[in-house]
């Protein structure tokens, strides 16, 4: 699986937060671009915790949205169909609004050949289809992140 380098995915952030923000200016999206690859740069990256080490190559999926029938279902299904092993999963519904995290080991599918990539691609047009938000991060990042 293809990673990215802390400058591309300080360009990649830094893009997404100026577009939320509404902002076009290149000028502030290299700003943050340059502050995240150097916070990365100078950040010490945790190891993995028990759960996490052995071959385990572990995603974590959000999935948020006004509750809807088959949401579980679908992303499972997806999930299953990229040979992913549900590891962790909670969900809860509080008024109309719905919210679930699933923890996904997705070695047996980078094993035959998926990527991430075509995963997370999959979960992001089942939550276009069904009007929710879907957000696919792999547990390296998250793990950084936590380190920061």
């Amino acid at each position: 699986m293809a990673s990215l380098s802390t400058e591309e995915l300080g360009q990649t952030v830094a893009d997404a937060v100026a577009q939320r923000l509404g902002q076009s200016d290149p000028e502030l999206r290299q700003m943050i671009a340059a502050e995240i690859d150097r916070t990365f740069k100078e950040a010490t990256v945790p190891k993995r915790s028990a759960a996490a080490s052995g071959d385990d190559e572990r995603i974590v999926i959000s999935a948020t949205g006004h509750n809807t029938v088959g949401i579980v279902a679908r992303l499972s299904a997806a999930i299953a169909e990229f040979s992913g092993d549900i590891q962790d999963i909670s969900q809860t519904v509080v008024g109309d609004y719905f919210t679930m995290i699933i923890v996904v080991d997705i070695s047996d599918a980078t094993s035959q050949g998926t990527t991430f990539a075509q995963l997370k691609q999959r979960l992001l047009q089942i939550a276009e289809d069904m009007g929710i938000h879907v957000v696919a991060l792999h547990d390296d990042i998250l793990s950084s992140m936590h380190g920061i």
